[in-house]
């Protein structure tokens, strides 16, 4: 595996990744890491984003570890923004989510706009960088992972304005707007467990439990391993009860990221 650090993506916020590349000539594709922290704090260089990096660049993958904003505020958005945002907090809340608001406040919404902007920025320099295919993943750590599954099913006024990305693993998160969720949109995998402290298993029940009725492809694994860190763990290490080890899910997943159009 090697590094390619410090890759600026979005000069305007000053905002950078990490890539990290098989060392064979080129990735087949690109999976995003998102890293957690509530959307006020952590960083794209936590010690399991090179445990991380290493199982996916071993499976022929390229991985950018990104930046995103954190702490960002309502009044960084313009005013029909703010209304917009203010609204969908008031419908999750409605539609049964407990969650900390941070989670999917302005911050929530900046950390979607960012990894957004990341994709965009893989799309046009992808090839030089050594990525052979325009398709790109989506590895949220609880936080990071509420922005990604938010991005696969962004909010009404923002999906002309976003990127989707073509597969999401998320990690102890959730989907906080289950009513966008769609039969055609993008794969997602939620990997979660009991006793989180966090963010609960049942926010996640309720996005799948929406997904199962109408269709949408969206998965949640329940690893019935307590705790919300802990599951980074599980999923490096621990395998399901049917004896799959939960990283083979999760590159499973990241496999469709090679199929064709």
């Amino acid at each position: 595996m090697k590094c390619v650090p410090d890759i600026v993506y979005d000069p305007r916020h000053k905002l950078e990744f990490d890539l990290y590349l098989p060392d064979s000539l080129s990735a087949d594709a690109c999976v995003i890491y998102a890293h957690g922290g509530g959307f006020r704090r952590g960083h794209r260089a936590h010690v399991e984003t090179g445990h991380f990096a290493q199982k996916l660049t071993d499976a022929g993958f390229a991985m950018a570890s990104i930046s995103y904003r954190l702490r960002t505020e309502l009044d960084a958005f313009s005013e029909a923004d703010q209304e917009h945002i203010r609204a969908q907090v008031t419908r999750s809340e409605k539609v049964g989510l407990e969650l900390s608001p941070n989670l999917y406040g302005a911050a929530f919404t900046a950390a979607m706009e960012d990894v957004s902007n990341a994709i965009e920025y893989l799309w046009v320099e992808g090839e030089r960088l050594g990525i052979a295919s325009r398709k790109i993943g989506v590895l949220g750590i609880s936080a990071g992972g509420i922005a990604g599954l938010a991005l696969a099913y962004p909010p009404m006024p923002w999906v002309r304005r976003v990127s989707r990305p073509d597969a999401v693993v998320a990690i102890s998160a959730a989907i906080v707007h289950p009513w966008r969720l769609e039969v055609d949109g993008p794969p997602c995998l939620m990997i979660h467990g009991p006793n989180d402290q966090v963010i609960d298993i049942g926010n996640a029940q309720l996005g799948a439990a929406r997904a199962q009725q109408i269709g949408a492809p969206v998965t949640l694994v329940d690893t019935k391993v307590d705790g919300h860190v802990a599951q980074v763990g599980e999923v490096l290490d621990g395998s399901h009860a049917d004896g799959t080890p939960y990283m083979q899910m999760v590159m499973d997943q990241f496999a469709r990221l090679r199929e064709e159009d």
